[in-house]
C-alpha cells in the first residue's frame, strides 16, 4: 500500500514515497542551481541584447532591399561564424568590426541602415 493512514498520528507516507519526494526535491534544486550556473553575467546579457537588436536591424533593412535573399544568406553566414567566441572582449571586437561592415555595405547599396 502506498500510503498508510494512522488514526492516533494522522497520516503516515510510506517510506517509498518519501525517497521520491526527497529524490525530486533534490533533482529540483540541482536543476536550478546546474541552470545558474550556466547564467550569463550582467554584462554578458546586455551584449547579447545588443547584438541582436542590431542583427534584427539589418535584417528589417535587407528584406525591403531587391537582392534580400543574398543578402540575407550573408548576414546569417556571418553572425553565425562567430556565435562560437567565448571570450567577451573579443566578440566586442567582432561586433564592432561588423557594425563598420555593415554600415560600409548599406552605404555602397543604399541602404538605409545605420548601426
Amino acid at each position: 500500500m502506498w500510503i498508510n493512514v494512522n488514526i492516533a498520528s494522522g497520516l503516515n507516507i510510506s517510506s517509498r514515497i518519501q525517497h521520491t519526494l526527497m529524490y525530486a526535491r533534490t533533482l529540483a534544486t540541482s536543476t536550478s542551481r546546474s541552470a545558474l550556473r550556466n547564467a550569463p553575467s550582467l554584462e554578458e546579457f546586455m551584449f547579447q541584447r545588443k547584438v541582436k537588436g542590431i542583427y534584427r536591424l539589418v535584417l528589417r533593412q535587407i528584406y525591403k532591399h531587391h537582392e534580400r535573399d543574398d543578402l540575407v544568406r550573408f548576414i546569417r553566414d556571418e553572425f553565425k561564424t562567430n556565435s562560437t567566441q567565448r571570450d567577451l572582449q573579443h566578440r566586442k571586437y567582432l561586433l564592432s568590426q561588423g557594425i563598420n561592415q555593415i554600415n560600409q555595405m548599406s552605404a555602397s547599396l543604399g541602404l538605409n541602415v545605420r548601426v
